[in-house]
């Protein structure tokens, strides 16, 4: 697995704050997402959420989706609602395969040319 990890944060709507990832979500990034996250949920905004788009996920495994539930869990404890924007075929495949995709919204697939979600 290669190291294409990035997260960059905006803010397209007065109530909501798009926190953006790229690349691969697992062991080895999850603690830069949980910094980044907490960076980004520490910024005083008008914002009332704090949403995850992961269209540029390439990849996710038990720990990028476990990160994803703590950046759920740490934005509703500061009062703010955080749910997934977009969801690339990689991150929704393991969202519907443990059930969770309900927990973070009806996400909506970002699908790359010629691959269909499942």
């Amino acid at each position: 697995m290669g190291n294409d990890f990035a997260t960059s944060v905006a803010t397209p709507h007065t109530s909501t704050t798009s926190h953006a990832v790229s690349g691969e979500l697992d062991l080895a990034t999850v603690h830069d997402l949980r910094l980044s996250f907490s960076a980004a949920l520490a910024v005083p905004t008008d914002s009332s959420a704090l949403d995850l788009d992961l269209a540029g996920v390439t990849f996710m495994d038990a720990a990028g989706l476990g990160a994803v539930m703590w950046c759920r869990r740490r934005a509703l404890a500061a009062g703010r609602a955080c749910m997934v924007d977009n969801a690339s075929p990689a991150a929704l495949r393991l969202m519907k395969l443990t059930g969770t995709h309900g927990l973070l919204r009806d996400v909506a697939a970002a699908p790359a040319p010629g691959v269909t979600p499942v």
